[in-house]
């Protein structure tokens, strides 16, 4: 597919080029580090409509940074189908591209410092958030040496704290995030990360403005293959809630129920949304971070673990091995296969003009009620 990139370089060419054939305003924040051809790292963002309008469309990629070249394809093919007359006086669009550019470059989920920047979002001026049985799992998923049993200890020890402890706590265990092993899984940091800096830097200067918000934040992984999911983040029934599902009614979303095999997801900390409200408690948001399906959700977190050893396992194993892992976590945040990202194009497309008509609307009815 024309719209993914096969280098961080190629993804942020195309996506600057994307938004200046929109007339769009582009800014960037360098990063510390380089690339993984030695290039510099920055976030880059768009601005397409009025300055400081009170309804915005926020897109986010590369928040885990092997999963951006997904997200970027998203966001450009909702540029080019875009028409900024269509926003009319008192709605924009923000774009950020590859949150995580280190990620994104070098086909890590995490960053330079292995922190996992949707762990990264939480309030550093209060006590860490506590993930208390995580440290019963931390030696057997994140291993020195690979080898051909770990996979069946690992589902062995996910089947008997689930036993213990529900699913919903097991899921938390392994992948809720955690704050006292810099070496581990899910590490949300010690304080705000660059990204984290930087992003807080954006809010603050093109959504101080903003009232109503429509939310994307593009991730690869879990749910069905080529198939959206919504990871609501928001409760049944609340209004931000009832306008996401509206807006993406038709979209052919699998259902959390589905996605999830116990029906029950996670209790994850420190996440790029509820960071946001946060940062902005002035505006409404609806929206939520989605998903494209690539592998089971077993097979997802395994590329959880890979990225992780490829990095940091004590015994590096054979290039054999490492090619064929690196191959797996290729496969599982950026599969080569066409009619996969035939359909992220279709997804980003979509989605994020179906949130913009009912960012649009959602804008009307605040000025009937005014």
């Amino acid at each position: 597919m024309a719209l993914f990139a096969e280098s961080y370089e190629e993804a942020r060419r195309a996506f600057r080029a994307a938004v200046k054939r929109l007339g769009g305003r582009l800014e960037s924040a360098p990063l510390p580090g380089t690339g993984a051809q030695g290039e510099a790292l920055t976030i880059d963002w768009a601005v397409i409509g009025p300055a400081g309008a009170p309804a915005t469309l926020l897109s986010i990629s590369g928040v885990h940074g092997a999963e951006g070249h997904a997200g970027s394809a998203a966001q450009r093919a909702f540029a080019a189908a875009l028409d900024p007359r269509d926003l009319g006086e008192d709605c924009n669009v923000v774009m950020i591209h590859a949150l995580n550019p280190w990620g994104v470059s070098h086909g890590h989920r995490t960053d330079a410092d292995n922190v996992d920047l949707s762990r990264n979002f939480c309030d550093f001026d209060a006590p860490p958030r506590s993930n208390p049985h995580y440290a019963r799992v931390h030696d057997t998923i994140c291993p020195d040496r690979w080898d051909d049993g770990l996979s069946s200890r690992v589902g062995a020890l996910f089947q008997s704290l689930t036993e213990e402890l529900g699913a919903a706590a097991a899921l938390t265990a392994f992948t809720g995030g955690q704050y006292g092993h810099p070496n581990g899984i899910g590490f949300g940091g010690v304080r705000p990360t660059p990204s984290h800096a930087a992003f807080a830097g954006i809010v603050e200067s093109e959504l101080s403005a903003s009232r109503r918000m429509a939310y994307l934040e593009w991730h690869t992984g879990f749910g069905d293959y080529g198939r959206p999911l919504v990871v609501a983040l928001d409760a049944p029934g609340t209004a931000p809630r009832n306008r996401m599902a509206r807006w993406w009614a038709d979209q052919g979303l699998q259902g959390e129920d589905e996605a999830f095999d116990s029906g029950e997801t996670p209790d994850w900390s420190g996440l790029l949304l509820p960071g946001l409200r946060r940062l902005a408690p002035h505006i409404e948001i609806a929206g939520a971070p989605i998903e494209i399906g690539t592998v089971s959700n077993f097979q997802a977190f395994e590329a959880v673990m890979i990225d992780r050893w490829l990095r940091m396992g004590a015994e590096p194993g054979d290039a054999d091995l490492r090619s064929m892992l690196r191959a797996r976590l290729r496969a599982a945040y950026d599969p080569a296969d066409i009619a996969w990202r035939e359909r992220v194009v279709e997804i980003g497309r979509a989605m994020h003009l179906a949130a913009l008509r009912g960012l649009r609307a959602w804008q009307r009815e605040s000025h009937a009620e005014a």
